[in-house]
């Protein structure tokens, strides 16, 4: 035998040996962390929530409590049982030994930065609901109280140390946590476990099953979200982790989760998936039909050809205000008279309302790159879209306005759906934004519309991507490329697309609309026709007298692209993703606006432009 061959064979009895070793210790570790921890009296029970103002807050911020209504009954497969173990072991223990110099770096920073202990521990759901003790890196200062999740604190920025500020930032905190992979309580993929006492979460994880399985570092909610998300958002993404357990899919997790670390923004200080808790709740509390709203008029309505409005635009010099305004002037010039008012700073609120039938609001904030932004940031959304849009409608309802029209957005329903997957949105879909820039639309949604009555009317328009000359977004990057690429993939997605001029020809005819029953509607505008990507970029090239030449055979990369973690498949997505309104959610009896085709479109896009 050779020398070689026998320093491997060595090297593996070695390390099989530290193995069998570490998992005993680790295990070691957790049986005396976990001693003085009485038994859950919920572990193996189903559970609901339920609310109760006698009970005391729990880290979810809800008075409440747990109620079983089941035994569970999680049968794991052949992968999670046995292989993902195996793999857990011996990552966790090669990563231990690798990483070793890093931990003993990072050991030595805590204390030198705030002497205490090095390690952290913290009571957590694991398996079956059964408590377990997660392992953490300290970053919080010793005077921080004891036992008081991060969220509850008053300003929990002051006991973050400058150490643990930069281990948080970069998920290194979370690094022993390869102890709890190694003795069992944690696998490396898998949900996040929550706080023993995070009851909504516990309850909401139960509707997906996701509390039977073992909770890991790192999981399919990490990877899309982590704490910028909502509780029932970040359940269902952990549902489908579970659901599509696998090897290839906790790989795909793993080099997600990579991506992420050093350059995402999306962790909360404290943060519990509370978004709609932490920036507003006038969704809190809703049921379905409440979100979703009267989709349509309910009955036939008859467009007024006589009638005269008088309208206020809220957002002066935006794309769709101004493009309204033109178009209204040029085709109902004796229906129309149409002011415009500037929402910059507050001399706003000293105009006059009351001199006008309608409050068209169409000022607000888009195209966020949600993935990497500051908190800062993501209130100046909440601010504008929701707060802003609340009070307008407030003072308009406040001065005698009869009606107030809202623009808010497809995004209220979530993004679309990755390529090759379908998703159309009928009157019965339940709005479930996916980010905070479609919740800060949504609250607004459902603010504006509760202030409906019998003499103040609220239209909410929820349109799909508008596209036309000087719009920004996705069809200008479209343009783009049709003019520069010879060679573009041939796809079958499904998009709702909706051109400026059949929009503003939608709202003239719904502002003329005298007969209307409802106090508040959901409107739905959108193109006669479904569009595909490549189909609009080969009609943008014909248009421009270019002739792009579709391939099938890149059809495979798009489908590899559209799963690598990170920006490389969001952007594949958004391009190639799936989002369609139902046709009959857009037809409304007497109402006559799909009157530009997208081939027609893209011709008059294009005349304007030369």
């Amino acid at each position: 035998m050779k020398k070689t061959t026998k320093k491997v064979l060595y090297g593996m009895i070695a390390l099989s040996g530290a193995t069998v070793a570490g998992v005993k210790i680790a295990t070691g570790m957790q049986k005396k962390q976990c001693r003085e921890d009485a038994k859950n009296p919920y572990e193996g029970k189903k559970v609901i929530f339920v609310e109760d103002e006698e009970d005391p807050e729990n880290a979810d911020g809800v008075k409440g409590h747990l109620e079983p209504v089941g035994d569970t009954a999680y049968q794991p497969s052949l992968y999670n049982r046995y292989i993902k173990r195996g793999l857990d072991i011996v990552l966790s223990f090669g990563g231990i030994v690798a990483l070793s110099p890093v931990l003993l770096g990072i050991a030595a920073a805590i204390k030198i930065d705030d002497p205490g202990p090095v390690f952290f521990t913290q009571k957590r759901l694991g398996q079956n609901k059964k408590y377990f003790r997660v392992y953490k890196f300290r970053s919080m200062k010793m005077s921080t109280p004891h036992d008081t999740p991060t969220h509850m604190l008053e300003n929990p920025e002051q006991y973050i140390t400058r150490v643990g500020k930069f281990l948080r930032a970069h998920s290194l905190d979370e690094l022993p946590q390869l102890f709890n992979v190694l003795d069992g309580s944690l696998s490396l993929v898998g949900p996040r476990p929550g706080l023993w006492n995070q009851d909504v979460l516990t309850a909401e994880r139960d509707k997906y099953g996701v509390n039977e399985y073992k909770p890991g570092i790192t999981g399919w909610a990490q990877i899309n979200g982590r704490d910028s998300i909502s509780i029932e958002k970040k359940s269902e993404l952990d549902g489908y982790g579970v659901r599509h357990s696998s090897l290839l899919f906790d790989l795909k997790c793993l080099l997600g989760t990579v991506t992420k670390v050093g350059h995402d923004d999306t962790v909360v200080e404290g943060g519990t998936g509370t978004m709609a808790k932490v920036y507003r709740n006038y969704t809190e509390g809703k049921n379905d039909e409440e979100l979703i709203g009267n989709i349509g008029f309910g009955e036939q309505v008859t467009v007024d050809r006589t009638a005269k409005k008088k309208v206020l635009i809220t957002g002066a010099g935006s794309y769709i205000g101004q493009s309204f305004l033109t178009y209204a002037r040029e085709h109902y010039p004796e229906n129309f008279e149409i002011d415009e008012l500037d929402m910059i700073g507050d001399d706003w609120r000293e105009h006059d309302f009351s001199k006008y039938d309608i409050v068209y609001h169409v000022a607000g904030i888009a195209h966020a790159d949600v993935g990497n932004v500051t908190e800062e940031t993501k209130e100046k959304y909440y601010a504008v879209n929701t707060d802003l849009t609340v009070e307008v409608a407030r003072k308009a309802k406040a001065e005698q306005v009869k009606e107030f029209v809202f623009m808010s957005s497809m995004i209220v329903y979530g993004e679309s759906a990755p390529y090759g997957k379908k998703k159309v949105i009928d009157e019965h879909a339940v709005p479930m934004p996916a980010n905070f820039y479609g919740d800060s639309k949504l609250q607004a949604d459902v603010a504006v519309r509760e202030l409906a009555d019998d003499s103040f009317k609220v239209i909410v328009l929820r349109p799909p991507m508008i596209y036309g000359r000087g719009s920004k977004g996705n069809y200008l990057t479209l343009a783009k490329l049709a003019k520069k690429l010879p060679v573009f993939p041939d796809v079958d997605n499904e998009r709702s697309m909706l051109y400026i001029e059949n929009l503003c020809e939608f709202l003239c005819q719904i502002m003329l609309v005298g007969n209307a029953k409802q106090n508040a509607t959901v409107l739905i505008p959108q193109n006669a026709e479904w569009t595909n990507t490549s189909m609009m970029v080969k009609e943008i090239s014909k248009v421009d007298g270019k002739n792009i030449l579709e391939l099938k055979v890149l059809k495979p990369a798009v489908a590899v692209a559209g799963k690598i973690p990170g920006k490389i498949s969001g952007l594949t997505n958004k391009a190639f993703g799936n989002s369609c309104y139902a046709h009959e959610t857009s037809k409304y009896d007497r109402i006559d606006y799909q009157k530009i085709t997208l081939r027609d479109s893209i011709s008059r896009i294009a005349e304007k432009d030369r």
